[in-house]
Formats: C-alpha cells, sequence, structure tokens
C-alpha cells in the first residue's frame, strides 16, 4: 500500500515522505494501516530498486493491496498528482477506503461542491461482471467512476475493456513507468468518420511533425480513434470526461463537415474553418481563397472545358480557353512562394468532398492536372 497513518494519525504517503523519516516511524512501529490500524512497515526504496510502500506481516489484513505491481503502484500516484494540478481546491486521497461501497478507490477525489469521483487503474485482468459489480456500486453510492486501463492491457482483447468504451465511449490506457507517463486515448467513430480520416491530413503532419500521432482501430465494437500522447495534454472535465486537444479539434472539425455536406452553397469562411487546422493562413490567402474567388465566378468553367475538348453539343469557347490557360500560369507561379505542384496537391487533398463543396474540391484538382500538364 502507498498510503499509512503516521504517529500522529495523519496521512502519510509512502512517495511524498523523506525515506529516513519513514525509517524511523518504521523501526519505532509508529506506522498504522488505514483500514485495520494495524502496524504496517516501509518496504522498497532505490537500494532494492522497487516502489516505496508500506506492508503488514503477511495475512494480517483483508483490506491488504499488497500483491500489487510497481505499474499499479506508481500509476496511482502518477493519477493522483495528475489531479491535483487540475483540481486544486479538490480532496483527494491515495486508497480511500470507502464503507459505501465497501472498496479501496485507487485515487479517490471530492470536489467542494460534494461531487465524488474514484479513479480506479486497472492493470490486471478483471471478469466483466466483477467490473460491473464494481461499476453499479460506485454509481448506486453516488460516486462517479473513472476506469484507467494500464498499457499492458493495451493489445488484450477483454470483455471488460470493450464495456468500458461501450458505457463510457473512451477509454485511456497509461504507463506511468515513463517521464513524462504515456498515453493513448481511445474512443468510437462512426463509419463516416473513419472514411474522412483515410484522407490523410498530410499538410497538417508537415507543418506540426510533435503532434499527437492519429490512427485507427477496428474491432469488435466498430470504428474508432487513437490519440498517442502524455497525460499532461489530457484532462478530467466536471463530467469526467476525458479531453485532449487533438480530439476536440477532429470532433469540431466532424461536426463542420456534416453541416457542409447539407449545405446547398459554399460559404467562405465555413471553409476557412474547416481547413485551418490543417493548412496555414498564407495557403489560405495565397491559394485556397484566390482559388475560389475564381471558381464562384464561373463555376462550369472546368466542365465546359474538358481538358480542352469542349462539349459534344458546345465547342470549346476561346475565352474559356484564354481563362484556363491563365488559371494554369497562376498555379504555376506559384512556385515563387514556395508551392510546388506536389505541395498544392498536398493542400488539396485536405478539401472536403461534401455537399457543394465536393464540386470545389474537384474543380481545384482538375487544373491543378492542367497545369502540370504544360
Amino acid at each position: 500500500m502507498l498510503v499509512a497513518y503516521g504517529p500522529d494519525q495523519h496521512t502519510v504517503i509512502a512517495g511524498e515522505t523523506p525515506f529516513t523519516q519513514l525509517q524511523q516511524w518504521s523501526r519505532n512501529h509508529q506506522l498504522y494501516c488505514p483500514n485495520c490500524r494495524g502496524v504496517v512497515h516501509i518496504r522498497g526504496g532505490a537500494e532494492k530498486r522497487t516502489q516505496v510502500h508500506f506492508a503488514h506481516q503477511k495475512g494480517e489484513c483483508a483490506w491488504s493491496t499488497e500483491a500489487e505491481s510497481i505499474r499499479h503502484a506508481q500509476g496511482k500516484l502518477v493519477l493522483a498528482q495528475w489531479l491535483r494540478q487540475q483540481y486544486p481546491q479538490a480532496a483527494i486521497s491515495l486508497e480511500k477506503r470507502l464503507p459505501e461501497p465497501n472498496r479501496i478507490a485507487d485515487v479517490f477525489l471530492q470536489h467542494t461542491n460534494g461531487q465524488q469521483w474514484a479513479i480506479e487503474f486497472q492493470c490486471a485482468p478483471l471478469d466483466i461482471e466483477e467490473w460491473r459489480m464494481r461499476h453499479q456500486a460506485y454509481r448506486k453510492a453516488g460516486i462517479t467512476d473513472c476506469w484507467i486501463i494500464g498499457n499492458n492491457r493495451r493489445e488484450k482483447q477483454e470483455a471488460f475493456i470493450e464495456a468500458l468504451l461501450a458505457t463510457n465511449h473512451e477509454l485511456l490506457f497509461l504507463d506511468p513507468l515513463v517521464n513524462p507517463p504515456r498515453t493513448w486515448l481511445r474512443w468510437p467513430i462512426t463509419r463516416q468518420q473513419a472514411l474522412e480520416k483515410q484522407r490523410v491530413p498530410a499538410v497538417e503532419q508537415a507543418a506540426h511533425p510533435q503532434s499527437a500521432t492519429i490512427d485507427g482501430w477496428v474491432g469488435r465494437t466498430g470504428y474508432g480513434m487513437t490519440i498517442l500522447g502524455t497525460l499532461n495534454e489530457i484532462q478530467l472535465d466536471r463530467q469526467a470526461r476525458l479531453i485532449h486537444p487533438t480530439r476536440v479539434a477532429l470532433e469540431q472539425r466532424s461536426t463542420l463537415l456534416q453541416e457542409m455536406e447539407a449545405a446547398t452553397a459554399i460559404d467562405e469562411q465555413q471553409l476557412v474553418n474547416y481547413l485551418r487546422p490543417a493548412i496555414n493562413d498564407a495557403t489560405l490567402r495565397l491559394f485556397v481563397i484566390p482559388l475560389l474567388h475564381a471558381y464562384q465566378l464561373d463555376t462550369e468553367l472546368a466542365r465546359r472545358y474538358n481538358y480542352g475538348r469542349g462539349l459534344p453539343d458546345q465547342p470549346l469557347h476561346p475565352d474559356d480557353r484564354q481563362r484556363i490557360d491563365k488559371a494554369c500560369l497562376w498555379l504555376r507561379g506559384l512556385v515563387i512562394h514556395g508551392y510546388t505542384q506536389e505541395k498544392l496537391q498536398l493542400v488539396i487533398r485536405e478539401f472536403p468532398f461534401a455537399g457543394p463543396y465536393a464540386a470545389f474540391a474537384g474543380y481545384a484538382e482538375t487544373l491543378l492536372a492542367l497545369a502540370s500538364q504544360r
């Protein structure tokens, strides 16, 4: 265990108290189990290469958690510190014994408004019925239970992990043994969202190579997204929901895409809002906006031109040829600003193929193909 009572009956946390002080109290039998009030002793430390912790004599306490792994012990410390940084006014306890629901919460948080959270860091296999019993007991006691899974279970196909994902619509895996602690935030998405993610945001990756990596997975729960990052990038909001800035941006973009799909005409600001996470302001100003304005002047130009062939019932007009030639010259001229044909192609890949915006994306692809042939 990581928590004991000291000689003054105040809480002592193993990793936050000088080791020499703990040794002295231990020799004097002045450390006590917070559950059974029996004497405990200090164990571990740098010389023994194990997490500092408190231990009973074997078999003394039915509440004992001494069989836990180093990962589990370190994870509880990491999570408690993470919560203290976010909610400095809240009362945060390690290994809190709760008479109702007769459990010891790994980390327990009580907000000033009375709201209570139990943070469980699960590193061992857990039977789904056992998880359901614990979950329902917490909720019956008016406590919000938040389950975080050890990274040693990240590749496991376990029923309780899938049940967590189905219930909370999100899941966090944690590796507390590295610094900073590493996380994998996972949540389900629709098939439409999964197809949209297949359009790799290449421009964004090139501009922000240090940003959290995103990938998809398909399991029995369907499509999903995973963000690899660090624990300090994530927060628990007041509803105990996991908040990551990259996830927020992705969800905002998905909502915007749905609105664009239902639109009857192109809205310039809407397009800019959609593209801005992936395309910088200079690219919007020098390439995207001028191209959009040209398209809106004559949305049928590329169709009438038809790669220089005109339409079967409408021969190519010299004015259309001249306008296409001028557009291609402009596109090739953007190279002086660093926009090669390859870079422009990556930018166009970010254009949304939704509603009226799909025709604009097709127009841009056609012009770039014509420009590359000249």
